[in-house]
């Protein structure tokens, strides 16, 4: 399976999301490449692309919504996942709602119907948060065994 991992990033959190999920697909023996939204080579020949995106007041950043809908038609026939970082879900079931109905659908909306699997992992502001590492790994094993019961 070729990945494909597309992001932008202000501090660099997103940017170590992003290379924890190729870690994760690579373990599962996945050919991957990771660009930062403003590099990527233009390639859709992917099985999987998986687009990520801080939140920045609240909203993700312009240049992957610009992504999304610049190409929507060639995603369209690809499968797609997104992720968002973001430091909301510090306010429990309440802010996990508001994430997903304000900042995930803000993304998913640029995709509509394209949309494969989504994620929502916790920021940090100082200290790197090891625990969301397991997350990301525990999401990429999901969208590999929805992958594979698709096959």
């Amino acid at each position: 399976m070729r990945v494909c991992i597309i992001y932008d990033t202000k501090r660099r959190s997103t940017e170590l999301f992003a290379k924890w999920i190729k870690e994760a697909f690579e373990e599962n023996s996945a050919v991957v490449d990771v660009f930062k939204v403003n590099e990527f080579n233009g390639d859709f020949s992917y099985d999987l692309f998986v687009v990520g995106s801080p939140i920045y007041y609240e909203k993700p950043l312009k240049s992957i919504t610009d992504f999304l809908q610049k190409y929507s038609d060639k995603l369209s026939t690809k499968k797609l996942a997104l992720f968002i970082v973001c430091m909301a879900q510090i306010f429990g079931k309440a802010g996990k709602a508001y994430i997903e109905k304000q900042y995930l659908k803000a993304l998913e909306s640029k995709v509509e119907n394209l949309m494969f699997k989504s994620a929502v992992f916790k920021g940090w502001i100082k200290k790197v948060n090891l625990k969301e590492k397991k997350e990301v790994f525990e999401w990429v094993n999901s969208l590999i065994e929805k992958l594979e019961g698709e096959v």
